[in-house]
């Protein structure tokens, strides 16, 4: 099971202490059970709460990660993670009005660390009521082998593409290559897993990858190696015929070469 990154932007091998006095969170080795955000409450009564999810405006988002933020420096802590969907649309790309969390991951983040940030994202809740009781989570780590979730943290930390940053806490955006295949894997899967943005996700995400690889084409053989390596499903006809013509209809070019 994989685990979230709490190390500086180098990615030090041992924790460092800034000029300002704060400490950056101690790395361990990885270990074999991890704690998942949020962790299972129950209420006054024993009862076990339940999970609810609502819709993030960006003011609101924005305020639940200050308060994480300040959280965390209180407590002379930085940490550092990486987020995938929705939050990166709502906070860096703009091109959503609204996300219903902020689903991060990192491969060298430990448990004292993750119970630090459960606790943080479960005090904003409790203070800012648009929020759900999974506003911030680690679901998406569930689903990545260790060395998929060290290479894709790496590539995080190289691509360098900040989603927030305060005090106490960073957020990077996930590798545009990633987001993009797993976009196409939802697409491609459908049913109730499919959103009505998920092409529109898909397009702007290889715009982003694009554009930071010299503004040239990817050829589509790129982008199967890409869906290999991470294991998400794609289509010849999705790319050709529903990925290409709405990025030529937004861009005005192709987003792939065929040779």
């Amino acid at each position: 099971m994989g685990q979230l990154c709490c190390c500086c932007s180098d990615c030090q091998p041992e924790a460092r202490r800034p000029r300002d006095g704060r400490s950056d969170v101690q790395i361990g080795a990885p270990q074999d059970v991890t704690i998942q955000i949020p962790r299972n409450r129950n209420d006054p009564q024993g009862v076990p709460i339940q999970q609810v999810t609502r819709d993030i405006d960006q003011g609101v988002l924005r305020a639940a990660l200050d308060h994480v933020s300040q959280f965390m420096e209180r407590r002379n802590r930085h940490l550092s993670v990486i987020a995938v969907g929705g939050a990166v649309n709502t906070l860096y790309l703009r091109s959503r009005a609204t996300t219903h969390d902020v689903d991060v991951f990192g491969s060298d983040f430990g448990n004292e660390s993750r119970i630090l940030l459960d606790a943080a994202m479960h005090d904003a809740q409790q203070h800012i009521p648009e929020l759900g009781t999974d506003w911030l989570n680690t679901e998406t780590q569930l689903w990545m082998p260790g060395r998929m979730h060290d290479e894709l943290t790496q590539m995080a930390r190289e691509q360098n593409v900040q989603v927030y940053h305060g005090r106490g806490l960073t957020i990077l955006a996930a590798p545009w290559a990633y987001a993009f295949t797993a976009k196409l894997s939802r697409i491609l899967l459908g049913g109730a897993h499919a959103r009505s943005y998920d092409l529109a996700d898909a397009v702007t995400y290889i715009h982003e990858y694009i554009r930071a690889h010299g503004n040239q084409p990817v050829p589509i053989a790129t982008v199967f190696d890409w869906a290999r390596r991470w294991h998400h499903e794609i289509t010849d006809d999705l790319l050709r015929n529903r990925v290409d013509p709405e990025y030529v209809r937004r861009y005005g070019r192709h987003a792939f070469t065929y040779d």
